[in-house]
């Protein structure tokens, strides 16, 4: 038996294997065709839905709200990080070596 022919009898099986070539094709597109939503932006961020909201009213991160709900690009959300970097240097450093 064909290993296409056991994923198909398995549903649970056969869904996994959906979604996971779903993520893969994902990660493989270029950050300006990623689009994320409010709760993927939460969990991407590692932040609150009041977090999120304090960063679009505050005009830090750019977002598309078509019918209500709010969309972001992957590539404004890397431009936000990459602007928000600290300098790891010596001169951040509490203790003098």
């Amino acid at each position: 038996m064909a290993i296409h022919e056991l994923i198909r009898k398995i549903p649970e099986l056969e869904e996994l294997v959906r979604s996971f070539r779903y993520e893969v094709g994902q990660a493989k597109r270029p950050p300006n065709e990623v689009v994320l939503d409010d709760v993927d932006l939460q969990a991407y961020l590692k932040v609150s839905k009041r977090k999120t909201a304090q960063l679009r009213a505050q005009g830090l991160i750019k977002y598309s709200k078509p019918d209500g709900k709010v969309y972001y690009m992957l590539s404004d959300v890397l431009d936000y990080v990459q602007k928000n970097t600290v300098d790891t240097g010596e001169k951040n450093l509490k203790i003098k070596l």
